[in-house]
């Protein structure tokens, strides 16, 4: 009789592969079909990580899957993005290491040192004992190609001396570096003028002396592709700069000067494009006001502002706000000139391209034929494009676009002067939104206003209505000229919005009646809704800015 064969102990259960897509279905952010479609095309492809299939398909986030993984492991986030290398603590390991394991040392203070790592599983506490034997380790979690970025950077060699072509990508690195926005070569007499767009100003970043001046704008028409024996013309351009594993899209744009050709660099950091509610500083009134907007069934909403008030950005941010367990079902089609910020799941993007026809009207009538649900038009230019906006909102759809009106409510008048009808508007219209970018004060260099106390009672009725400010909370001062290393001596440093919210539910009649903007402004305030300056006196007196921003960005209403 043979014996029974001998029992072992059950071993430690295998790994789910799939618990990053079980936990998205769980929050909503994906749904069941998504996760299942993912699942039989892993299988198909299982030597692929499924937590990077969820990304390249486009339902997780670089920054939801590191999320996920610090929770999983019990780990933080690392806030690795604009960070600069800390290359003593670098110096640690070697760079093959760093790009093998995916792991950056983020900084060393006596015996502690943080390292970011993309996956906890594969590089842990074990691993971090052997490779820093002298050190206490704390792990954090990041983004893969953060990461990746961060290790470029930290080990990137400078761009070789001589030559334009790398002359000119070192400018374009030390504009990213700078966090500008747009990079601009003016020519002068006897030179180029290098100048950096920073927080929506011109900063000076060098000159470029005459003999040099020629080839290093034949280096910039080269990069953006752009026909470099055309001098009389206008000319555009795209390029995409790698700074790490992190891309940056670059628009140009070269016009003929007296002196020679201008170059415009616009810099696009995609990553840095959409934001979270809880990081636009809305107070509450004025967040509950957005989120009636995108409850709307249907309608047309109107962000208004100047150009570079970041009306496209708020824009996107309230497209990534719909209510998350409808997303997935709608569908969402943006009309945009030029397509700036890319989003590879939830919205099909169209560039608009007057060159060949393609404007915002004529897509338009296109799009409406795919039957969507929310539609984007990028910026409503005249009046064909309005009343397809109008009918496109009559007939069932979610519609957002832009206006170049001083106000919120100018976008009434604004509408109405284009030949609009005013009782369809009155119908049509739910909400209107104003927005400016304003300046912070540097935390490092700035002081509490001498006039505080002044400002303070000034305003004390309109402040009261506001929740009760964070404790040292005050009107501050910036402090140019400084020797400050984060801000350079500007005295600032980063932007906020202020903003006005106008949902037009019950101001019907007012639309109809095109009521002047007093009337309408004393109906907005019975809904608790705010101006633009009130809402930048509420964030000066909270030291997000400084009453200097906000009499420079708007007007202060008459009493």
């Amino acid at each position: 009789m043979s014996a029974a064969p001998e029992s072992r102990p059950p071993g430690p259960p295998a790994p789910d592969p799939f618990w990053l897509g079980r936990e998205l279905v769980a929050a909503g952010t994906v749904t069941a079909e998504q996760f299942a479609s993912a699942r039989a095309l892993w299988r198909r492809q299982p030597q692929a990580d499924f937590a990077a299939l969820l990304e390249r398909l486009g339902l997780a986030t670089p920054a939801q899957l590191a999320a996920a993984l610090a929770r999983r492991h019990d780990l933080p986030v690392a806030a690795v993005a604009g960070r600069s290398p800390d290359r003593a603590a670098a110096r640690l390991i070697s760079p093959d290491l760093a790009r093998r394991k995916c792991l950056v040392p983020l900084r060393r203070d006596q015996g502690r040192l943080e390292v970011a790592v993309a996956d906890p599983a594969a590089y842990g506490a074990r691993e971090a004992r052997r490779d820093f034997p002298d050190h206490e380790v704390s792990l954090q979690v990041a983004p893969r190609a953060e990461i990746l970025g961060l290790i470029e950077e930290t080990w990137r060699s400078p761009a070789a001396a001589g030559g334009a072509q790398a002359r000119f990508e070192q400018l374009l690195r030390e504009a990213v570096a700078e966090r500008a926005t747009d990079l601009h070569f003016e020519p002068r007499e006897h030179s180029l003028d290098v100048r950096h767009r920073i927080d929506g100003r011109l900063i000076h970043a060098g000159f470029i002396e005459e003999s040099e001046r020629e080839a290093l704008l034949q280096a910039a028409k080269i990069a953006g592709r752009m026909d470099i024996a055309e001098r009389r013309r206008p000319q555009d351009g795209r390029a995409t700069l790698l700074v790490g594993a992190r891309p940056y899209h670059l628009r140009f744009s070269c016009i003929p000067a007296v002196h020679g050709e201008s170059v415009v660099i616009r810099i696009i950091d995609e990553a840095a494009g959409v934001r979270p509610f809880a990081e636009l500083e809305l107070f509450p009134a004025d967040r509950r006001h957005l989120e009636e907007l995108l409850r709307q069934p249907h309608g047309l909403v109107y962000v208004t502002g100047p150009t570079g008030s970041g009306k496209t950005t708020l824009l996107h941010s309230l497209l990534h706000h719909l209510p998350p367990a409808e997303i997935n079902e709608l569908k969402i089609i943006t009309l945009e000139e030029p397509v700036e910020l890319r989003h590879p799941r939830f919205f099909l993007q169209l560039e608009v391209d007057e060159r060949i026809g393609r404007t915002f009207s004529e897509l338009l009538r296109h799009v409406l034929r795919h039957d969507p649900n929310v539609v984007l038009v990028g910026e409503t230019r005249d009046r064909a494009t309005a009343e397809i906006t109008l009918r496109a909102a009559l007939t069932g759809r979610l519609c957002f676009s832009t206006l170049h009106t001083s106000g919120a409510w100018a976008a009434v008048t604004r509408l109405a002067e284009m030949g609009l009808e005013s009782l369809v508007l009155a119908t049509a219209l739910k909400g209107v939104v104003g927005q400016r970018l304003v300046r912070r004060p540097c935390p490092d260099c700035r002081r509490p206003h001498p006039q505080d106390a002044r400002w303070q009672a000034r305003f004390a009725e309109l402040l009261a209505a506001d929740p009760p400010a964070p404790e040292g909370a005050g009107f501050l001062q910036a402090r140019p000229g400084l020797a400050c290393p984060r801000c350079r001596g500007r005295g600032y440093h980063g932007r906020t919005s202020i903003i006005e919210v106008f949902p037009l539910a019950g101001a019907e009649a007012l639309i109809a009646e095109r009521a002047p903007a007093a009337v309408f402004l004393r109906h907005a305030r019975t809904r608790g809704c705010r101006t633009l300056f009130e809402d930048g006196v509420r964030k000066a007196a909270r030291g997000l800015t400084t009453l200097e921003e906000i009499y420079a960005a708007v007007e202060e209403p008459a009493a």
